[in-house]
């Protein structure tokens, strides 16, 4: 018999020095009241300013550290973690089994600078990398940006790419594109706007494609498209043949889950 399962996804929180991160404190509050067996970051969980080619040499780049970036991205994750260490501290507490969902995390394009400055200057070889996200030690799954994380048969990526281009989907009907282009399950992120759609296989089983939106409020630097982005928290339940989604816009959470 089939055992549904419930999947977390958290869609491109883009934390940076300076910005409240009281919303990843929200989600771990989310996370232990509604006990998901997976949670999905689809990445560009930290913007990594400092190492942005666009703004290189203006006055925007000026003071901009890598170390800052990393730190402030550890303190979003510190905070993200704290209402699910204290949910198991109660259970240890009581004799309880802990709360230890998977965790996966799907590198962006954001992320993705880091490999670059790398790659770009061979110097900083042993002294910057992806490593240096902590992530895990938190006991997340790091997925490579050209590599989906499979879940519960859902397939996850910050984007998915077609063409000898390899180019990532997109368009006007972007979640419609996903399906027609992967025929799979998919979930991605990086466009900060929400679709969705669903079509169905030969066996009858249902094939959902998701663009999950973004997790933050803030304007970027790098983007005039705000009023088109969607902020919240998809939770996923996976059935045998279906998958049924629940968009939950961010405030909600807040009103849910701020202390």
């Amino acid at each position: 018999m089939f055992e549904s399962k419930t999947i977390m996804v958290l869609p491109d929180p883009h934390d940076e020095p300076g910005v409240d991160k009281e919303r990843f404190e929200w989600a771990g509050r989310m996370a232990a009241d509604r006990l998901p067996d997976a949670i999905v970051c689809l990445g560009d969980g930290v913007t990594m300013d400092s190492l942005s080619e666009y703004d290189l040499g203006s006055v925007h780049h000026e003071g901009l550290r890598y170390q800052d970036d990393i730190d402030s991205f550890h303190e979003a994750m510190d905070r993200f973690h704290k209402p699910i260490d204290e949910l198991n501290t109660r259970l240890k507490r009581s004799k309880k089994k802990q709360y230890d969902p998977k965790l996966v995390y799907n590198e962006g394009n954001h992320e993705h600078r880091i490999v670059k400055a790398v790659t770009k200057d061979p110097r900083l070889i042993r002294t910057m990398s992806l490593d240096d996200l902590g992530l895990k030690e938190r006991g997340w799954d790091f997925y490579p940006i050209t590599e989906p994380a499979n879940v519960y048969g859902v397939n996850f990526a910050h984007y998915f790419t077609s063409g000898i281009m390899g180019r990532p989907i997109s368009g006007i009907n972007h979640a419609r594109n996903l399906v027609g282009k992967t025929y799979t399950n998919c979930v991605v992120g990086h466009s900060h706007d929400r679709s969705f759609w669903e079509d169905t296989d030969i066996n009858g089983n249902k094939i959902m494609g998701i663009v999950a939106g973004c997790y933050f409020t803030h304007p970027l630097k790098y983007t005039t498209e705000e009023d088109r982005n969607w902020p919240g928290i998809i939770m996923l339940t996976v059935y045998e043949k279906h998958i049924d989604p629940e968009f939950i816009c961010i405030d909600y959470i807040k009103e849910t889950y701020q202390c």
